[in-house]
């Protein structure tokens, strides 16, 4: 079978193993990247099995282009004004400087101190209007030139991913692909994806989710069918399973001028979640430092591999007893390696909590004040809270979180409650079983469930 595959390179790299899977059982996997992407490295070099590489122009129109940008980015915005997201103050600040963007045509988006929400709605109101918005830009055709291109592929099943970013407009693969007949899927990209990054502009055939989360997310936020949902796991992280550590907890803390009898606290950066976080990452330190158990604790500080060179962070110095982790080639090695030494893992709400979950490292997070609006102020922070079906420790005031990260260095912590946790959110169908290859499977099914119907493209 043919599989053609709308991604970006930034992104596609979460579902190698899948391309890999689909091409190593003879089934020809075409990487559908933008036009504007021809000069970055092909990801080819990355797959360790054949995939052919293919551009195209997802616009020949800018008008066209602009027009619906703007009908998304309001889409968004008033999507964020249901009752479901009211808790998603960053989200919603985000839409709206997006719609501003696009409405402006200016680089600069909304003023910060604007109210949240500009205009209070009754929710009636917001979900006509969301429904009106929805019908309108289903009236819009696809584009064109997207039909021709998904044509002249002859694939058997077109996927689509990240699909819920609107600047990408992966929904016109979605709709070229109902357009002549064709089957067509989306894999979830990141756990955040179906709350944090706007509403689904387009509905896929099927919709492969992580977990059972992300299923309720695309029937109560995206009012997906749940016939078309799969839940399958999250493949990306097939490989970071497979791991073993490379270095002795001896190297890894002579590596940084550590003292390896001491214990190790992890802290992982964040991407969008704060506006300064080594100025956090510097008060929380203070507060660690306090106490007697954690005063001469190893501190290790992972920046965020997407911030790590911000000036924020190339400024920053850290203090006697931390250091910063280094920028390495093999990114989910070092990882690896630091969360398997690491006592316990601190961060604000970033995927690498996920990871430290994965090798059962007990994960701790605070209230990271005005500096972190995208940590509460995102829907899916709340999900991996204790209480919530979480396992992460979250404390309001630092003194109460340095009480919590005592007991975890001393070992206090539910060993099980974490591998549960684990198993719901990476796993849903065992611990042991590799994701990648259920996804294949799903695509391939997918993909034989009905035949292409010719069109005039």
């Amino acid at each position: 079978m043919r599989i053609l595959v709308f991604t970006k390179l930034l992104t596609v790299g979460r579902f190698l193993g899948v391309v890999d899977e689909l091409a190593s059982r003879g089934h020809d996997v075409v990487l559908a990247f933008a036009e504007r992407e021809r000069q970055r490295p092909h990801p080819e070099d990355l797959l360790s099995a054949p995939a052919s590489i293919r551009y195209y122009v997802p616009f020949a129109d800018d008008a066209r282009r602009r027009s619906l940008d703007l009908l998304q980015r309001a889409r968004d915005y008033a999507w964020y004004l249901e009752p479901a997201h009211e808790v998603a103050s960053f989200s919603r600040r985000r839409a709206l400087e997006r719609l501003v963007r696009a409405a402006s045509g200016h680089r600069r988006g909304a003023d910060p101190s604007w109210p949240d929400p500009v205009v209070a709605l009754e929710p009636d109101l917001v979900a006509r209007l969301g429904e009106l918005l929805d019908e309108l830009e289903r009236q819009v055709p696809a584009d064109p030139g997207v039909v021709r291109f998904v044509a002249e592929q002859e694939p058997d099943v077109v996927l689509a991913t990240p699909l819920i970013r609107p600047w990408m407009h992966q929904a016109e693969a979605v709709k070229a692909a109902a357009v002549l007949g064709i089957p067509s899927g989306a894999p979830v990209y990141s756990l955040d994806t179906l709350s944090n990054k706007g509403c689904m502009h387009c509905r896929p055939d099927r919709v492969w989710a992580w977990n059972e989360i992300h299923r309720r997310e695309l029937v109560e936020l995206h009012r997906i069918d749940p016939d078309h949902i799969e839940v399958t796991g999250a493949p990306h992280w097939d490989g970071f399973f497979e791991l073993e550590p490379s270095c002795s907890r001896a190297e890894l803390c002579a590596r940084f001028g550590f003292d390896a009898d001491r214990p190790i606290v992890l802290y992982l950066g964040s991407s969008k979640a704060s506006r300064d976080e080594p100025a956090i990452v510097t008060r929380w330190l203070g507060a660690v430092r306090t106490s007697r158990a954690l005063r001469d604790a190893n501190v290790l500080v992972r920046p965020h591999p997407g911030e790590r060179d911000a000036d924020r962070w190339t400024e920053w110095a850290a203090p006697p007893g931390a250091a910063l982790s280094e920028r390495g080639a093999k990114a989910d090695q070092s990882l690896y390696d630091e969360l398997h030494h690491a006592d316990v893992a601190v961060g604000l709400n970033t995927s690498a909590q996920i990871e430290a979950s994965i090798l059962g490292k007990p994960v701790y997070t605070f209230a990271g004040g005005e500096l972190a609006p995208g940590q509460g102020g995102s829907l899916h922070f709340y999900y991996l809270l204790e209480g919530s079906g979480g396992v992460y420790t979250y404390a309001e005031t630092l003194a109460e979180h340095v009480r919590q990260l005592e007991r975890g260095v001393a070992g206090d912590f539910d060993r099980e409650a974490i591998r549960r946790f684990c198993e719901l959110i990476v796993r849903p169908r065992g611990l042991e079983r590799p994701v990648a290859p259920i996804v294949a499977d799903a695509v391939l099914a997918l993909a034989g469930s009905r035949s292409p119907v010719p069109v005039e493209t």
